[in-house]
């Protein structure tokens, strides 16, 4: 499926959180929203993380009209907890007008309120504003969009992710962590996956964790972005959550894990007069994931494909495919 977005898009909180063909678009170092691009069954991906400069969003810092929530965890992106004095469960829409304590990055804490919760797909959004003065109230993701939660934070710098228990991330729509979970890489999932042996049981979260890293093209694992809002990729993946466009135009990019690029067979993106600053990148900071002309990146012999890669670690495997042109040239 054709997709374009960024990893900006999520709120980097303390509390944090953060089918069918898909063809990608990527970003660029701005917030962009999720679009729908001109082709049939196609999004948009992009650069940014999460949108939001937030670091996670603490589980125990939740009130409402001062009652505290306690035992705040996430049931999918469902909120769940009980009611300080009554012990009252509550879940999803009940958090709407709920003040959360968010963490920024350097350590201190500011307060955003859950306005809205809506659910759409399978997942609930969250509508959530910050105080940005005496009666103004900002949504964290841009005006009109809406969060999802995520277990767990993301480096902002190197793009790992981290799971203490403690915290989830507010993942935006239009940034990579939102959009891959919304192209049906959600992390708290488990899908099948049969040979001729048996069936075994997929985590999502590591299929979650290499789409990220596809939509900013992060090659090397490193958090360095490769992309460029608006470029056009086309996404598919071992499990056939997402499947290959015929007759896109395309040819294969890269194959991918959680830790970044498996192999790189070109660029999204070329500098002027023949150059490519993306390849130069790749062969000094990670030579070993440029595949070149080695038909072995995309081929049978791949992990991609559970012939190869069904007994292979998840952590190893080779889980998802993109395409994009080859004839991209940056105006930078």
């Amino acid at each position: 499926m054709l997709k374009r977005g960024f990893l900006a898009g999520s709120m980097v909180l303390l509390l944090s959180v953060g089918a069918g063909c898909v063809a990608e678009i990527d970003g660029g170092e701005d917030e962009e929203m999720l679009a729908e691009s001109s082709f049939a069954m196609s999004r948009l991906n992009g650069m940014n993380l999460n949108g939001v400069r937030f670091n996670g969003v603490r589980f125990n810092g939740v009130r409402f009209n001062g009652v505290r929530f306690n035992g705040v965890s996430l049931d999918a992106t469902t909120l769940v907890g009980t009611r300080d004095g009554d012990g009252a469960p509550v879940a999803g829409a009940d958090f709407i007008g709920a003040d959360i304590e968010a963490v920024l990055d350097d350590g201190s804490s500011v307060a955003v309120r859950i306005t809205n919760v809506v659910e759409r797909d399978g997942l609930l959004y969250y509508t959530v504003k910050y105080n940005a003065g005496p009666g103004v109230w900002v949504n964290i993701c841009g005006e009109g969009l809406d969060a999802i939660p995520v277990k767990g934070t993301w480096d902002a710098v190197t793009g790992a992710h981290s799971d203490d228990g403690g915290m989830f991330t507010f993942a935006c729509q239009g940034a990579a962590i939102g959009k891959c979970a919304e192209w049906g890489y959600r992390e708290w999932v488990a899908e099948a996956e049969c040979n001729a042996s048996g069936c075994e049981d997929r985590d999502l979260s590591y299929f979650h964790q290499a789409c990220i890293r596809m939509v900013r093209a992060d090659y090397c694992g490193d958090g360095v972005p490769h992309t460029q809002t608006g470029t056009a990729i086309d996404v598919w993946d071992a499990l056939g959550i997402q499947t290959e466009t015929v007759g896109s135009g395309m040819s294969l990019e890269a194959e991918w894990t959680a830790d970044g690029a498996a192999c790189v067979k070109h660029t999204r993106w070329k500098g002027p007069g023949g150059s490519n600053p993306d390849r130069d990148y790749i062969m000094a900071h990670c030579p070993e994931r440029w595949a070149g002309d080695d038909p072995s990146c995309g081929g049978v012999g791949s992990t991609f494909h559970k012939e190869n890669g069904f007994t292979t670690p998840l952590g190893q495997r080779r889980l998802l495919r993109n395409a994009s042109f080859t004839t991209n040239v940056s105006p930078r």
